[in-house]
């Protein structure tokens, strides 16, 4: 039971680390146009 609970805590965490993952890549994205325009 108590295995159970804490797989069920790690797939929260890990939908929690996507969503920051997700923050994190469009972050990039958007740095990385500006510092590319900014070259130009």
């Amino acid at each position: 039971m108590t295995e159970h609970h804490d797989s069920t805590d790690s797939h929260h965490s890990d939908s929690h680390l996507d969503a920051f993952a997700a923050v994190a890549l469009i972050l990039v994205a958007v740095l990385t146009a500006v510092f590319w325009v900014s070259q130009q």
